[in-house]
């Protein structure tokens, strides 16, 4: 694969934060059917394969093979489960305290890189990291309220994708990331589908319900998930992490421009925190780490 230029590569990780921040904006137009977490889980993961499936076959791209092929099925486990996570979370506590603690993998991402010693900490990442995560405390900020069981399946949905970027950082180099992405979602759509039917989950019986549903699987799944895993090969995982925390802005303002939700004045400011962080990031040089990746590729 051709190098990307590190502006194109940010590029592809702020559009993949677009993909994951409108994730919210759709499955909350799914809930009003009815449809469990559980059944949008699977739905969203089968689809996904159904509409990307086709593409990896007509460009003939070659799938993982061997250890690769084992670690992205590994990554589409761990996706399985902070899903998983993530969405029983929201039934436990309040969305902006599940939000707040999901948003802290840009800190356990980078202390999990750093620890591995694939990518060096430099204080303009730390203040850069701190800003982000601020602002994200102050837009989320609000009503917090949480069971124990809530506030540990959000911790435990953090460090889960934590885990998944990492790993996501390490296996794309020299992968194609279509081939790739489909091997994450065909095992994410495995673990969820069997998890929709051990519940007993019902499919939905309305247009607007399946409408969102392929939105989720197209946009916020295939799109997302591909550029990420592009981009992260020459941003590394740590600043693609501090990048994705546009994520909670997009779902904001899609709250505010298409729902009709309110915003306060310490939300826009927390808000712009995040931007500022991510285009400060945006505009430093590549890291050593990022550089051999590009090589590689």
């Amino acid at each position: 694969m051709k190098p990307l230029s590190r502006p194109l590569a940010v590029a592809l990780v702020l559009l993949s934060a677009v993909g994951f921040g409108s994730l919210a904006l759709f499955a909350k137009i799914a809930y009003a059917s009815g449809i469990t977490p559980t059944m949008l889980l699977a739905l969203r993961f089968a689809l996904a394969v159904a509409l990307l499936a086709p593409v990896v076959w007509i460009r003939r791209l070659p799938l993982p093979r061997g250890k690769a092929l084992a670690g992205f099925a590994l990554m589409g486990a761990l996706y399985t489960a902070q899903s998983q996570c993530y969405f029983t979370a929201l039934i436990h506590a309040s969305s902006g305290l599940v939000g707040l603690l999901l948003y802290l993998y840009p800190v356990l991402v980078t202390l999990l890189a750093v620890a591995l010693g694939w990518e060096k900490l430099d204080r303009r990442t730390v203040l850069l990291l701190a800003l982000a995560l601020a602002g994200m405390a102050i837009m989320l900020g609000g009503d917090l309220q949480g069971s124990p069981l809530g506030i540990t399946l959000g911790l435990l949905a953090a460090g889960v994708y934590a885990v998944y970027i990492v790993l996501g950082g390490r296996l794309t180099l020299g992968t194609d990331p279509l081939a790739a992405t489909l091997v994450v979602l065909t095992t994410a759509g495995i673990g969820n589908g069997a998890l929709a039917l051990a519940g007993g989950s019902s499919l939905p019986g309305d247009a607007v319900t399946w409408m969102a549903i392929l939105a989720i699987a197209l946009f916020s799944t295939v799109m997302a998930i591909a550029c990420f895993l592009v981009g992260i090969k020459y941003v590394g995982p740590s600043q693609a992490s501090i990048i994705s925390t546009l994520e909670p802005v997009v779902t904001l303002c899609l709250g505010i421009a298409l729902l009709g939700e309110s915003v306060s004045g310490g939300q826009l400011a927390g808000g712009a925190m995040v931007l500022a962080a991510v285009v400060l990031l945006a505009r430093r040089p590549r890291t050593p780490a990022a550089e051999g990746a590009a090589q590689a590729a």
